[in-house]
Parts: structure tokens; sequence; C-alpha cells
């Protein structure tokens, strides 16, 4: 196994992680496919996996169980790297002098703050 994997460990973590996703699994149902433990595919994910011989380890299973490469893992595309585009359907049908009770807007204001930050994580 090539030392430019573990070089990159951050970029290796980040690809594992996308793979994971791409393929429909759960961290558990990967840590069980591939023979590793949850807090060793953590530490694989977050690159902080400081020894060589655990990493290729690892990385090997993981290799095996993808059926890919080392270079097809370091150069790794996720399949959905488009940005989904939030949408909203807005209504502005309440009578013309309508005011909402105070409750009501603090409520609308919470949902306001939720929608932007969903925004920030989700674009």
């Amino acid at each position: 196994m090539s030392m430019e994997l573990f070089e990159n460990r951050k970029l290796i973590g980040k690809n594992i992680l996308n793979l994971i996703k791409d393929n429909g699994y759960t961290k558990s149902s990967f840590s069980m496919l591939t023979n590793i433990s949850r807090p060793t595919l953590n530490k694989l994910i977050d690159g902080e996996v400081h020894s060589l011989a655990t990493f290729i380890t690892h990385i090997q299973k993981i290799l095996e169980s993808q059926n890919i490469d080392e270079e097809q893992l370091l150069n790794y595309i996720p399949k959905n790297e488009t940005k989904k585009e939030l949408v909203f359907a807005l209504s502005d049908n309440a009578p013309e002098n309508h005011a909402l009770k105070p409750e009501a807007q603090e409520m609308f204001g919470i949902l306001d703050d939720i929608v932007h930050m969903c925004e920030l994580y989700f674009n």
C-alpha cells in the first residue's frame, strides 16, 4: 500500500465518509461489513489513525469490501456533488389588517432562524 494514502489521511477519511453515504450505509453497517470497530472507523474518517500498520490494515479491508483500488479511494468523487436547492411555498392570504399575536411572531421568528440555519448547512 502506498504511503500517499497514509500521508493524505484527512482526504481519505472524507472519501470514506462519502463512500459510506453514497452507497447507503450507516457507519454501523459499514463497520460490520468491513469488520472495523466503530471507534476505529471514526478515527479513519477523522484522519486520526497515526499508526501506519493500523491504517494499512483497515484501509485494505475497505478496499476489499468495496472492490476498489487505492487510486479510486484517493480520487473518490461523491455521487451527489451538486447541492440541492431549497424550495419554499409561501402564502400571503391573511386579511389586510391582520396582526400576529406575540406568541405567533416569536414562533415564526424561530422557524425563520431554523430555515436560515438549514440554508447554511445544506447549501
